[in-house]
C-alpha cells in the first residue's frame, strides 16, 4: 500500500475555495427557491447540501490546524457522517426521480418540481462523499506520518497486537 501523500498548499487553498463555495449555493438556494419559487423541496435539499460543503470546510480547516494530529480517530465518526450524508442523497434522489416519472412531470421551477429536487439530491450525495473521502485521507495520512510503531510490508498495525 502506498503511503498518503499530504496535498499541496494549491490543493488545500482549491478544496476550501471550493467548499466555501458550496455553502454559499447551498444557502442560497434556500432562500432563492424556498422564499421565490416556494418549491420547498429543493430548498431543503439545498441547505443539507450547504451544511455538508460546510462540514467538508470545517474537515479541510480543522487539517490545516491540525486539531486531529495528537488523535486523528474522531474523523472515524466523520466518515460515518458523510456515508450517512451519501445514503440520503441517494435515497432523495432516487425517491424523487420516481416521483417524477409516474407524475410524469417536466421541469418544473416553481412549486414541487421533482427534477431539480433530483440535482439538489445528487449534490448532496457529492458533498457527502467528500466529507467520507477527505476525512479518510486525513485520518491516513494522520495515521502513516504520526504513528509511532512501525508497519510491516502487509499493512499490520502492531497497536492492535499488543
Amino acid at each position: 500500500m502506498n503511503s498518503p501523500v499530504p496535498p499541496s498548499p494549491f490543493w488545500i487553498k482549491a478544496r476550501i475555495t471550493f467548499a466555501v463555495i458550496g455553502l454559499l449555493v447551498g444557502l442560497s438556494v434556500l432562500f432563492v427557491f424556498g422564499v421565490n419559487f416556494h418549491n420547498w423541496n429543493v430548498a431543503l435539499w439545498g441547505l443539507l447540501s450547504g451544511i455538508a460543503a460546510g462540514l467538508a470546510l470545517f474537515i479541510h480547516i480543522a487539517y490545516i490546524k491540525r486539531f486531529w494530529e495528537n488523535n486523528p480517530y474522531p474523523l472515524k465518526r466523520w466518515m460515518l457522517s458523510g456515508c450517512f450524508i451519501q445514503l440520503a442523497g441517494v435515497c432523495g434522489f432516487v425517491t424523487y426521480l420516481t416521483l417524477a416519472i409516474v407524475n410524469k412531470q417536466g421541469l418544473i421551477i416553481e412549486g414541487p418540481g421533482y427534477y431539480l429536487t433530483c440535482v439538489w439530491c445528487f449534490m448532496t450525495w457529492k458533498w457527502g462523499f467528500y466529507v467520507f473521502y477527505f476525512s479518510r485521507s486525513y485520518k491516513r495520512l494522520y495515521q502513516q506520518v504520526y504513528t509511532i510503531l512501525p508497519k510491516n510490508d502487509d499493512d499490520t498495525d502492531y497497536r492492535y497486537y499488543t
